[in-house]
C-alpha cells in the first residue's frame, strides 16, 4: 500500500507543470511582438524620411538594403552603394557589409548574415537592439553628483538623466526601465520638465494607466517631433520590456538635448542682432535711400529687359512712345539726381565715423557705391538693348503688315476666282441630249488648264499664309482660318471638277454601252426577220442557195455573240460600280430612253442608270437566246425542205 501512488495527483502535477511552460512562451513571445513593432518603429522614423519603409522586421531586412540605409542614417557614414541582385548571394553580401560596419564599431557575437537573410526573429531583435545601444543610447552621458569618478554605463546615465528630470513629481519614482513606466505618469513628469505648457500634470490620475500612456505618447508626437515607438498596450502590462522602454526614453533624451543646444544659439543670435541694429542706426539714412534707388533700377532693368512687346504694329509704337517720351524725359532725370546726392551722403557719413575716430563705414553687400554704379551702368545698357530691340521689332511688324496687305490682296482674288470656278461648275452639271453631253465633256476639259495654273496660286497664297504664321503676325489666327477656309474651299472644288469630270466619263460610258446595245438590238431585229421568213425555195437550187445564206447569217451570229460578251463584260462592271449611286449621282442629269439612241431621246429624269442597263442587257441575251433558238429551226426547215425536193427530183427521174 505505501508504493501506491494517486494518478488523479499526478495528473495534476503535470497540467501545472504545462500550465507554467505555455506561460512562458507565451511571455516570451510577447516580448518578441513588442520589441519587433518598437524596433520597426524606431527604423522607420529614420527610413521614411528616405522614402524606405519597414513592414515586418524579420523578413525586410533579408536583401540588407534597408539595413545599409539605417546605419548609413544614424552614422552620417556611407557603406556604399548595395548590390541590387535578387539572388541569396546578393542579398547576403549586403547584409555582410552592414554587419562588417557594425562589428567596426562595436562588438558583435554570434549574429551572422545567414541569420538576417533566413529571418531568424531572436538575432535579428539582438541586431537591432546592438545598433540601438551604439548609436543612440552609447553616448548618452550624465556628471555624477558623488565624488566618484567611475564611469557609469550609458543606461545607467539615462536612468540618472530621468530620475533627475522628474525629481519631486508625485506618484513617480524610476528606479529602472520597465515597472516604474508603467502607469505613464513618468512619461507625462519628462514632457513636463521640459514643456509645462504642454500636460496638466496634476490631473492625471495613477490608475488611469491607459490614458497616461496615450496622452504621453500622443503629445511627444505632435509636440516634440517624437516618434510614437510604444503603444499603452505594450507598457501597461506585468513586466514591460526593457528594452523597448530604454529605446524609446533615449529618444526623449536626444529631443531635449536639441532644444538645449538650440535656445543657447538662440541667446548668443541675440546680442549678435542687438550690436547689428545699434550700427545700423547711424547707417539708416544712407541704406534707406540706396535700396530705394537699387530697388528703382533693378525694377526697370526687370521690366526693360523685358522684350516680350505686343504683337503689332499699334503696340510697338504705343511701347516706343512710353520708353522715349515717359521713361527717359520723365522718369529717369530725377533718379540721376538723387543718385549724385547718395553718393555725397556716403562720404559725408564716413567723415563723421572718421571725426570719432571709428573706422570707415563699409555698406552692406549690394548697396556700396560700387555696387550702385554698376548698377545704374546696366540699366543704362539694359535701356540700349531695349532701344535696339524697339527698333528692330518695329521694322519687322512693318514689314508683317506689308506682307499681310500682299496676303489680303491675293486672298481676295483667290476667293473670286473660287466663287467664278464654282458658277462656272455648276452650270456644267446638267445636260438634256448626247451632244450636250459631248460639249459638258469638252468644257470640262477646257476648265482643267485654269485648275492646273490656279493650284500654282493656291500654293503660293498658302506659302504666304503660313510665313505670316511662322513669324507670328499678330492677326495670325485670321490668317490661318482664312487660308484654310480658301484651301479648302480650292480642294473642294478640285474635288468637285475631278467627280464632275468623272460623272461625265462614266455617262460618256454609258451612252457608248447604250449605242452598242441599240446596235446589237437592230441587228438582232433584223437577224430575227430573216430567220421567220417562210421562204425555204422553190427548186433544189433555191434551196441550196438559201442554205449558203443561212450559214453567212450564223457566222454573223458568232460575231454577235463575241460583240455581245464584251457589252456584258462593261455593263456588269458599269452596274456593279454605279448600282448603289446612281440614284445621288443622276439626278441632274438626263438618260437614254431604253427603246431609242440618246441622239432620238426625248430627255426624261434619269432615275436608276446601273438598273436601266441591266434591263436593257436581259433584254439583249433574251434576245439573243431566241435568234439562236429560230437560227437552228430555220436550219432544220430549209435542210429538210431541201431533203424534199432532192426526193422529188429523184423520183422525176426515175419515172
Amino acid at each position: 500500500m505505501s508504493n501506491f501512488r494517486d494518478p488523479t495527483k499526478n495528473n495534476h502535477i503535470e497540467q501545472t507543470k504545462d500550465f507554467e511552460q505555455s506561460r512562458i512562451k507565451a511571455l516570451q513571445q510577447e516580448r518578441i511582438n513588442v520589441q519587433k513593432k518598437t524596433f520597426t518603429k524606431w527604423c522607420n522614423s529614420f527610413l521614411s524620411k528616405y522614402g524606405m519603409e519597414i513592414d515586418n522586421l524579420f523578413n525586410d531586412l533579408e536583401d540588407g538594403k534597408r539595413l545599409i540605409k539605417l546605419l548609413e542614417v544614424i552614422s552620417g557614414e556611407k557603406l556604399g552603394k548595395p548590390n541590387q541582385g535578387k539572388l541569396k548571394v546578393h542579398k547576403i553580401e549586403n547584409v555582410n557589409k552592414a554587419l562588417n560596419f557594425v562589428q567596426s564599431k562595436i562588438k558583435l557575437e554570434s549574429i551572422g548574415a545567414e541569420d538576417i537573410v533566413s529571418g531568424n526573429p531572436t538575432l535579428i531583435l539582438g541586431l537591432i537592439w546592438t545598433i540601438i545601444l551604439r548609436f543612440q543610447i552609447q553616448d548618452i552621458e550624465i556628471d555624477a553628483d558623488d565624488d566618484s569618478h567611475e564611469k557609469r554605463s550609458a543606461k545607467e546615465a539615462l536612468l540618472l538623466w530621468c530620475q533627475r528630470k522628474t525629481a519631486g513629481y508625485q506618484g513617480v519614482k524610476i528606479i529602472d526601465f520597465s515597472n516604474s513606466w508603467r502607469n505613464g505618469l513618468a512619461f507625462n513628469a519628462l514632457i513636463h520638465s521640459q514643456r509645462p505648457d504642454l500636460v496638466d500634470f496634476n490631473s492625471l490620475h495613477p490608475n488611469d494607466s491607459f490614458n497616461n500612456l496615450n496622452n504621453a505618447f500622443e503629445l511627444a508626437q505632435k509636440h516634440l517631433a517624437i516618434a510614437k515607438l510604444l503603444d499603452p498596450e505594450d507598457i501597461d502590462v506585468d513586466r514591460p520590456d526593457e528594452k523597448s522602454i530604454l529605446t524609446y526614453v533615449s529618444s526623449y533624451y536626444h529631443t531635449f538635448a536639441k532644444m538645449k543646444n538650440e535656445a543657447v544659439g538662440g541667446k548668443r543670435i541675440g546680442k549678435i542682432v542687438d550690436y547689428l541694429i545699434d550700427i545700423d542706426r547711424i547707417k539708416e539714412a544712407y541704406e534707406y535711400d540706396v535700396a530705394n534707388l537699387m530697388a528703382w533700377i533693378h525694377k526697370n532693368i526687370r521690366d526693360l529687359s523685358n522684350f516680350e512687346f505686343p504683337n503689332s504694329l499699334h503696340g510697338i509704337k504705343s511701347l516706343m512712345l512710353i520708353f522715349y517720351k515717359e521713361y527717359m524725359v520723365l522718369d529717369k532725370p530725377p533718379k540721376c539726381r538723387q543718385k549724385i546726392l547718395i553718393e555725397a551722403n556716403f562720404y559725408s557719413i564716413n567723415m563723421k565715423l572718421n571725426a570719432q575716430g571709428h573706422p570707415n563705414y563699409i555698406p552692406p553687400e549690394g548697396k556700396t557705391v560700387s555696387d550702385l554704379e554698376n548698377a545704374w551702368s546696366r540699366l543704362e545698357k539694359v535701356e540700349h538693348e531695349r532701344d535696339m530691340a524697339l527698333k528692330r521689332e518695329l521694322h519687322r511688324q512693318e514689314k508683317l503688315e506689308q506682307m499681310y496687305d500682299k496676303f489680303d490682296k491675293k486672298a481676295k482674288l483667290r476667293e473670286d476666282w473660287i466663287s467664278d470656278m464654282a458658277k462656272i461648275l455648276s452650270n456644267s452639271s446638267s445636260f438634256s441630249s448626247s451632244s450636250q453631253l459631248d460639249a459638258t465633256f469638252k468644257k470640262l476639259e477646257a476648265l482643267s488648264a485654269d485648275f492646273n495654273a490656279g493650284s500654282d496660286r493656291f500654293k503660293r497664297l498658302d506659302q504666304l499664309g503660313q510665313e505670316l504664321i511662322q513669324e507670328d503676325y499678330f492677326s495670325k489666327d485670321t490668317v490661318h482660318k482664312r487660308n484654310q477656309k480658301i484651301q479648302s474651299a480650292f480642294n473642294n472644288l478640285i474635288d468637285q471638277f475631278e467627280k464632275r469630270k468623272a460623272s461625265m466619263a462614266t455617262y460618256q460610258e454609258l451612252e457608248f454601252l447604250f449605242q452598242e446595245m441599240e446596235s446589237l438590238k437592230n441587228e438582232m431585229i433584223d437577224l430575227e426577220k430573216a430567220f421567220q421568213s417562210k421562204d425555204y425555195g422553190e427548186y433544189l437550187l433555191d434551196a441550196d442557195e438559201l442554205i449558203d445564206k443561212h450559214g453567212i447569217l450564223e457566222s454573223q451570229i458568232a460575231g454577235i455573240s463575241q460583240h455581245l460578251k464584251s457589252v456584258n463584260r462593261r455593263a456588269q462592271q458599269f452596274t456593279r460600280s454605279n448600282l448603289s449611286t446612281s440614284s445621288t449621282s443622276s439626278q441632274s442629269l438626263v438618260s437614254p430612253s431604253p427603246n431609242t439612241s440618246i441622239s432620238e431621246n426625248t430627255p426624261k429624269p434619269l432615275i436608276n442608270e446601273a438598273q436601266l442597263v441591266k434591263e436593257k442587257l436581259d433584254a439583249l441575251n433574251k434576245a439573243f437566246d431566241l435568234i439562236n433558238v429560230l437560227c437552228g429551226e430555220r436550219r432544220r426547215y430549209l435542210q429538210e425542205h431541201r431533203d424534199y425536193l432532192k426526193f422529188l427530183e429523184e423520183t422525176d427521174e426515175e419515172i
